[in-house]
């Protein structure tokens, strides 16, 4: 109903804002996740299952290629690196089986590309007469849940359904961050306020996912997010007996940092560090120092490729790994 009158609410036009999305964002966003999948290997009639178009559709998707999407999104006035962010974190989704999470993603970044004023000037060139002062879209999508957050609530619900999973939890707590594409600050990255914690045989969120929810692990994110823009998400993880023989079959790239002179001295040293490596990782195993445990960052895209990394390497470690 609420669709409907919003797409009618200019007499004599056939474009509102859902139609904006409809037309000028989704097909774009499609696209690069069929892309994404593709480059997984994925074939395209699977592809036009999961994403619930024709084959042909699909095909024609990837004979464009991603340029092609990039443009449509530019000329729009969506940001191209936001999206294809989303983009990565909903085909994670699709290729996990978690449609849910594709749903739940997609529709909140739509949502938030409209409460944001994104598509306005778009609609204005496309509407004659429409107001400059309108508020109907910032009004209708006041309080849109945000893609970020979702993104990291996926990667920690997939945590915690995963058996023994607080076995990767470090006594001083655990988090998952991710942020926008080209943070500059840790209230560009997302993170649970309160850390997550084992909590008996289970692992427990503190807090919820926020925007500047998480200092350190933040920081230790936004030094790797500045070499490598790809690398935009990390969880925290305990540092395993076996940790470097397990990493190693994983066919994980690892560097080694520390020890550390102390608490005061981590964030800088552990910059400078990372300023100083040649080649991309996927994680750094810190040997912490004085007051300082000893535990392992993984990186990953997306921050369910993050989380899936750990959990890979507390599978490699099993059988060195004491309840």
């Amino acid at each position: 109903m609420i669709g409907g009158w919003i797409t009618g609410l200019w007499a004599g036009t056939a474009v509102g804002p859902l139609d904006l999305v409809a037309r000028y964002v989704a097909p774009h966003l499609r696209a690069l996740v069929a892309a994404e999948l593709a480059a997984r290997g994925m074939g395209q009639t699977r592809i036009a299952r999961l994403l619930g178009v024709t084959q042909p559709m699909v095909a024609k998707y990837l004979r464009a290629g991603r340029e092609a999407a990039i443009r449509g999104l530019r000329s729009s006035g969506v940001d191209p690196e936001e999206a294809e962010a989303v983009a990565r974190v909903l085909a994670e989704a699709l290729a996990r089986g978690r449609v849910q999470d594709y749903v739940r993603i997609s529709a909140s970044y739509e949502a938030q590309l409209l409460a944001r004023g994104v598509l306005c000037p778009l609609h204005r060139r496309l509407v004659g007469g429409l107001p400059a002062d309108c508020r109907v879209c910032e009004t209708l999508f006041t309080s849109p849940s945000d893609p970020l957050v979702e993104e990291v609530m996926m990667a920690y619900r997939r945590l915690v359904e995963e058996p023994g999973a607080h076995l990767l939890v470090p006594e001083v707590g655990s988090n998952i961050v991710a942020a926008r594409p080209g943070a500059r600050s840790t209230v560009d990255v997302v993170g649970f306020t309160g850390r997550i914690v084992r909590v008996g045989g289970r692992v427990q969120a503190v807090g919820a996912p926020a925007y500047g929810g998480s200092r350190h692990t933040a920081s230790v994110l936004l030094a790797v997010h500045r070499r490598w823009r790809r690398l935009r998400a990390c969880m925290v993880a305990k540092l395993l007996e076996g940790c470097a023989d397990a990493l190693g079959r994983l066919g994980l790239r690892y560097a080694v940092a520390g020890p550390h002179r102390g608490p005061e001295a981590l964030l800088d040293e552990l910059r400078e560090f990372v300023a100083g490596l040649h080649g991309e990782v996927d994680a750094i195993v810190d040997l912490g120092g004085p007051g300082l445990e000893p535990v392992v960052y993984f990186f990953g895209s997306t921050a369910l490729e993050a989380v899936e990394r750990a959990l890979a390497y507390l599978e490699a470690c099993r059988g060195s790994v004491h309840p």
